[in-house]
């Protein structure tokens, strides 16, 4: 009987020992098993310009940098171009959530948020405005009016020129009588100038310049080239003005979905963007003006106080402008993105 009684108390003992061991062991494995595998997020990028336009050069690095930073969770396909979505219709589609990523200008955007007309008369370059309160108020902007988030410019460094075909400007007075081509970012200006401004496509502008319709234009600070417009024009005038705004965005129906892993990844790629963009525009404008003097246009450089009376007036007339198209919100923009 007692042999009996041994033999069932080994038998309860290892059958405890076989339970406890059991238990332990599926308390390890539990935690890899449930871990679950990071999920893989596809975003569609869309763009204010076709996909081989000059606007669009820095959009696969970010891409790459994007993908590479989220450890592979994130991938970013092209989506299209205007042919899409035309740029002025890109916010509207991000605000509802059709589009993912924006690749565009907050000049596209102004219609929606006025006071955007005057992020390119900022005198901080991207890396500024995230630490003057720039970036966060214009952050903030797009959060409440357009379901957005600000990731960055990609145009960083990116400036305007006024070029004319035949009269060399010598003092301000000059540009009286003039007509020049002009687009809604620096027409203010233009007309401060005492110009006629004309508003065409840009197909249109090189015949225009070629028939003494228009004898001057504005322009970003590299791509007439890609036009052929130096072939009809006679001199740059420095100094440049403004910053050609891009802005990325990203919606807030996908941001919400993002992992902190994944944001931060769209976000650092972003800030490496503008730093790289910053350095590619100094050397690119620089490429571009030994090509178009050796073409036989020269460079009209105004300087000492004819110089500061121009800029004097590119600013003045650009902020009269967004103060009377935004007059809540101008002078809280003005004074972040103002270097003091």
């Amino acid at each position: 009987m007692l042999k009996k009684k041994r033999m069932i108390s080994i038998m309860i003992t290892g059958l405890l020992l076989f339970l406890a061991l059991t238990g332990c062991g599926s308390e390890t494995k539990a935690p890899a098993e449930q871990q679950a595998k990071p999920k893989t997020i596809t975003l569609k990028i869309h763009s204010a310009w076709a996909e081989n336009n000059a606007m669009n050069f820095h959009l696969k690095p970010f891409i790459e940098k994007a993908e590479k930073k989220s450890n592979g969770t994130l991938k970013i396909v092209w989506g299209g171009g205007p042919e899409a979505i035309p740029a002025f219709q890109l916010a509207e589609a991000v605000k509802n959530g059709m589009v993912d990523i924006a690749w565009t200008a907050h000049t596209y955007n102004v219609s929606h948020i006025p006071v955007l007309e005057g992020v390119k008369l900022a005198t901080y370059d991207a890396e500024g405005l995230r630490t003057s309160g720039g970036f966060e108020f214009i952050d903030k902007l797009y959060q409440e009016k357009l379901n957005t988030h600000l990731l960055g410019n990609f145009l960083n460094g990116l400036t305007y020129n006024l070029y004319t075909t035949k009269k060399k400007i010598e003092s301000l007075d000059d540009f009286k009588g003039m007509t020049i081509r002009t687009t809604p970012a620096y027409q203010a200006f233009v007309e401060g100038l005492g110009a006629a401004v004309v508003n065409t496509a840009p197909g249109e502008v090189y015949q225009a310049l070629e028939r003494n319709v228009v004898q001057g234009y504005g322009w970003p600070s590299v791509g007439i080239v890609d036009f052929g417009w130096h072939e009809v024009t006679g001199y740059v005038i420095d100094p440049a003005f403004y910053s050609v705004d891009g802005a990325a965005l990203v919606s807030d129906k996908v941001w919400k979905t993002l992992s902190e892993q994944q944001k931060t990844a769209l976000t650092d790629a972003m800030k490496e963007i503008e730093k790289e963009a910053k350095e590619y525009y100094k050397n690119k404008i620089s490429e571009e003006r030994k090509t178009i003097e050796k073409a036989g246009v020269k460079t009209t450089a105004l300087s000492g106080e004819l110089a500061e009376k121009y800029l004097k007036i590119a600013y003045d007339k650009g902020w009269e402008k967004v103060e009377k198209s935004a007059p809540q919100d101008a002078a809280k923009l003005r004074e972040l993105i103002t270097k003091k």
